[in-house]
């Protein structure tokens, strides 16, 4: 810089900090008011100010989606979906996979893209899931007619919203036979997967060491992205 010159460069975080606080005070105000631990299969979360809003590794909160209390809600609890799938699995199970297909069968049609999919192929029809299972928490919450509105209204997503409420009852049959609906707690998810580890454990030690070669999975577990919730960026 040329000697004399005074130009200078401030940078000034008020605003992001009274957006952080403002979000942190209205997510605790929502916690008051519902009784969301029901819904809770992650207990931290993060508010990044004009970061993206996605569930992995930390459901992180950015600024965007969530100018009412109504979209801060339907957004955490989308995120907390996402963990409530990643719950469900395991290390040799993506509890998606048994029916993806018959997703795709569906809807072959299915938009891939951003605003009316989602990011990509596998996005669109795991978000198929994500977003039933938000709007039947919201629905649950604040009632039927105000989470259709505010779905109908989200910038992302749109066919899959559309989908959701439109294939609601034919969806909600799927996913209860696959067992993702209806919506477990979080003390039922750990009460079952205590069960599951202790019969794992009386069958591992019938077995002999020769048979007990490890299980090969019928698919790759899906790892959530760290960009997969609903940032569009």
């Amino acid at each position: 810089m040329a000697r004399g010159d005074d130009f200078r460069i401030d940078v000034d975080l008020s605003y992001a900090e009274r957006e952080a606080a403002r979000i942190r005070d209205l997510l605790a105000a929502l916690r008051q008011r519902h009784d969301l631990a029901r819904f809770e299969f992650t207990r931290h979360v993060q508010i990044v100010p004009a970061g993206p809003t996605h569930s992995h590794p930390i459901l992180t909160l950015g600024t965007r989606f969530a100018e009412t209390e109504d979209l801060l809600l339907s957004t955490y609890l989308h995120e907390q979906m996402h963990w409530y799938l990643w719950r469900l699995g395991g290390p040799d199970h993506d509890p998606v996979a048994p029916f993806f297909d018959e997703l795709v069968r569906r809807y072959p049609k299915a938009p891939t893209r951003l605003p009316e999919g989602a990011r990509n192929y596998e996005q669109t029809y795991v978000h198929l899931v994500v977003c039933w299972l938000e709007v039947a928490a919201m629905t649950e919450l604040i009632g039927r007619e105000r989470a259709h509105a505010l779905a109908d209204t989200q910038w992302g997503y749109r066919w899959i919203y559309r989908t959701v409420i439109a294939d609601a009852e034919p969806l909600g049959r799927l996913y209860a036979q696959h067992g993702i609906a209806p919506i477990r707690s979080p003390a039922e998810l750990t009460k079952e997967g205590t069960g599951r580890r202790s019969r794992s454990a009386t069958v591992a030690r019938q077995k002999t060491a020769s048979a007990a070669a490890p299980r090969q999975p019928r698919r790759s577990r899906r790892r959530p992205r760290a960009r997969g919730g609903r940032s569009v960026d």
